[in-house]
């Protein structure tokens, strides 16, 4: 049996993604019982962290600001500065803002997207992009310009984008019984 599938192509990042980055707040401005938690790269340690609620804090009124940083929906975000940089995780939190040197990548395939990035060949890419003595960085084109075999097909997208996200959730669900167990 001949099973016929559609073609893959190149593309980059920022072609099937939205690529943006925080707000550089002022220290002076957090506010331990804020209302806003503000996500900086050094949250993003676990791929896993939607949920945190630590950290520094702020509060907001302006409905520009919110309405560019605040971080509803599903998002993907990347460590730009220091150690970690390529390290990915999700996060949606509607009372999280995200901060400057903090990459987010929105996108329609999200799962698909978060398969791609999340890997090693994504940090390893970032890693021999990044700049700078003391503290590396990389920027949002780099970002952006990250480029990867996709299927045109959205469908098959999304098919491939809920296998891995399903095999992340295996691994996690195995990984918790054998915490409990042992």
């Amino acid at each position: 049996m001949l099973i016929r599938t559609n073609a893959w192509e190149l593309r980059k990042l920022g072609r099937i993604s939205d690529i943006s980055t925080g707000k550089a707040f002022k220290s002076s401005e957090f506010d331990k019982s804020g209302e806003f938690l503000v996500v900086t790269n050094k949250e993003i340690s676990d791929s896993k962290f939607s949920n945190k609620v630590a950290g520094d804090r702020i509060n907001i009124s302006d409905d520009k600001i919110l309405n560019k940083y605040v971080l509803i929906g599903q998002n993907i975000l990347v460590t730009m500065d220091g150690v970690n940089i390529g390290k990915v995780g999700k996060y949606t939190n509607s009372k999280a803002v995200l901060a400057q040197r903090v990459g987010r990548v929105q996108s329609k395939q999200f799962d698909f997207v978060y398969a791609v990035l999340d890997n090693q060949k994504f940090v390893n890419k970032m890693n021999v992009l990044a700049v700078g003595n003391a503290i590396k960085h990389i920027s949002l084109s780099q970002i952006s310009d990250y480029h990867f075999w996709l299927p045109i097909c959205d469908v098959e997208q999304q098919k491939i984008g809920s296998f891995f996200k399903h095999l992340d959730e295996l691994i996690t669900l195995h990984q918790r019984n054998e915490k409990f167990s042992s």
